[in-house]
């Protein structure tokens, strides 16, 4: 049944009964071809009734925004890109995430949690201003409901004509955190379900009027939600609420989807149950795990985030004042082990990553050492808290920035290369960037001698050597001409070594502050080439030719870096190939 579905026109075309099946075939998809491909598997099983369901009651002029949008897989294949979905977070292929230059029918492009309301309600006052009538739908993971941007646009979403799709499956990546999830899991708990079904169960089993009695129930029941269910935590935003639904019950979806499209205009929210990993049993006990899964079953021996762990907890073994605060990361940046032996010190904020910045820098003020531990790409949206609420203050608040620099499969919205230049540009921060996993264990215990904050920059995976951490960079070859090689990272240090025997090569270990006495002792017309997985603008070459500049040193300077320009996904090496930052790139510089 799913080869014959092309587009949401021939979705529409079938009979409701046969939509039971065509979910169960999309979920064996999944379970086969993500873990070919890579990517988000648990998210995607967990959806795959409400994604059908959607689908099938709005049509293609009508704007569905996926929040995160990881799990918009299902929508995908839905809308005419199932025949290609082998090529998912492959070069040239189908992007993880929802991609406005890829379909039309990705409404809004994302990759970050919490904007998916927001984006909504302009698309509805854009149709409104305009005087069109298609309809909007915001998909909204309960994960995403601990982000502040949710509840600013919330607060301003008043007599906005859109629906909101309260996904709740009490996971973002880990198990949520916070009030606000816990509010919403108040909704949920209790006999109600498990008497629902022994009800069910029961009446079933009555001969003649058993199912006709079921049948009345579950009219009532749905009249009572679509009319009369009340719920203050959404109430009091002036949102009309509709739920507890089950998510996968795809005729239940489509009866509530239905009436809502064709009988509401003020802003609601149809609040849905569902489980992560649905139907697939290794992601519903574990989902967590199957949340992304790699390419292949490719795993990792060694990461960056297992280094961070350990080190971290060695030093609050020793040291009382040292906490750890993850945004709804734990597991992935490598503080499960401290979550569970300083359970006191550990603090998951939820996806708020401005919030977890500023409560570091009131730890910080309050005597307190405070590591905060966020990928590359998510710290960006706290740049004003690092400025405004830590670097002002000068106070000592060491961050841990995972996945910097090219991450892969995640593509342009996950790319970790534009920290060195927005965080170099702020006064009192000091960057380090290791090389090796004992730099960065080296790095992370000195940043406690340092009495503000720190930005400590690295890539998912280090080299093994034994390179130490020294504030001046680390010499890696010396040869009697004026060529210098400064590279920047893991990746661009093991490529700068191959030509250690022509030039002189150092592992940059400190961007900010430089190495100035090694730059002052540069002899005038030194030929240097700087590599870096950032962005060219503000970057570490940049930045190094503006100070040689400013003391008048005649050196001539080639930076290898990103160009103006956002990095689609493919495989590391091959955004690296596009990039230029490549061996045979760097040897043809140097001839």
């Amino acid at each position: 049944m799913l080869e014959q579905i092309k587009s949401i026109c021939d979705l529409q075309k079938l009979d409701i009964k046969q939509l039971p099946t065509l979910c169960q075939e999309i979920r064996d998809k999944l379970v086969e071809e993500v873990p070919i491909t890579g990517g988000h598997l648990a998210s995607n099983l967990g959806v795959v009734e409400l994604s059908v369901a959607l689908h099938y009651v709005f049509g293609e002029d009508d704007k569905i925004v996926w929040d995160v949008g990881h799990q918009c897989y299902v929508h995908k294949i839905l809308t005419n890109r199932g025949e290609n979905f082998l090529s998912l977070r492959s070069e040239n292929g189908i992007s993880g995430f929802p991609d406005t230059t890829e379909s039309d029918q990705d409404a809004f492009g994302t990759g970050h949690a919490g904007t998916a309301i927001s984006a909504a309600m302009g698309l509805a006052k854009a149709r409104d201003q305009l005087g069109q009538n298609h309809k909007v739908v915001a998909v909204v993971g309960d994960g995403s409901m601990t982000n502040g941007m949710v509840f600013e646009a919330l607060n301003n979403i008043k007599d906005t004509n859109m629906l909101i799709i309260l996904n709740d499956n009490n996971m973002s990546i880990g198990k949520n955190v916070g009030s606000a999830t816990r509010n919403m899991s108040k909704l949920r708990v209790g006999k109600y379900d498990k008497n629902k079904e022994g009800l069910k169960k029961f009446l079933l089993k009555v001969p003649l009027i058993g199912k006709p009695i079921y049948k009345f129930l579950k009219w009532c029941k749905r009249k009572i939600k679509m009319g009369h269910a009340l719920n203050s935590y959404f109430d009091n935003f002036d949102l009309k609420y509709v739920g507890i639904v089950d998510g996968h019950d795809i005729k239940d979806l489509v009866y509530y989807l239905t009436k809502i499209r064709d009988n509401v205009t003020k802003p609601t929210l149809l609040h849905i149950a569902t489980k992560k990993g649905k139907g697939y049993l290794p992601a519903e006990q574990d989902a967590e795990s199957f949340h992304s899964v790699p390419r292949n079953g490719a795993h990792l021996t060694k990461e960056s985030a297992t280094v961070v762990g350990e080190t971290l907890c060695e030093l609050a073994q020793e040291n009382n004042s040292i906490v750890a605060i993850s945004a709804a990361m734990t597991k992935a940046v490598g503080l499960a082990d401290f979550a569970s032996k300083f359970p006191d010190r550990f603090f998951d904020v939820g996806i708020a990553e401005e919030h977890a910045v500023t409560f570091a820098a009131g730890l910080a003020r309050g005597g307190i050492r405070p590591f905060v531990a966020i990928y590359s790409t998510f710290l960006q949206r706290s740049y004003d808290q690092i400025l405004h609420d830590v670097a002002i203050q000068n106070l000592p608040v060491t961050f841990l920035i995972d996945r910097a620099g090219f991450v892969g499969d995640d593509g342009k919205t996950h790319q970790g290369l534009f920290d060195l230049s927005y965080l170099s540009s702020i006064p009192n921060v000091t960057v380090w960037t290791p090389c090796t996993y004992l730099q960065l264990r080296q790095m992370i215990k000195q940043s406690l001698t340092v009495n503000g904050p720190v930005c400590i920059r690295y890539s998912r995976t280090l080299l093994e050597d034994g390179l130490s951490f020294a504030k001046n960079w680390n010499r890696l070859s010396i040869v009697d001409n004026n060529t210098y090689v400064f590279a920047v990272g893991a990746r661009c240090v093991e490529i700068a070594k191959h030509v250690c025997d022509r030039t002189n090569v150092y592992a940059v270990t400190q961007i900010k502050p430089m190495d100035f006495a090694l730059l002052d002792s540069l002899p005038d017309g030194a030929q240097i080439v700087t590599m870096e997985e950032n962005v060219c603008i503000g970057g570490f070459g940049q930045q190094l030719k503006a100070y040689l500049a400013s003391t008048n040193k005649k050196a001539t300077v080639k930076t290898l870096a990103v160009d103006d320009r956002f990095v689609s996904h493919a495989s590391v090496n091959a955004q690296m190939q596009k990039n230029n930052i490549t061996l045979d790139y760097l040897l043809d510089i140097l001839q």
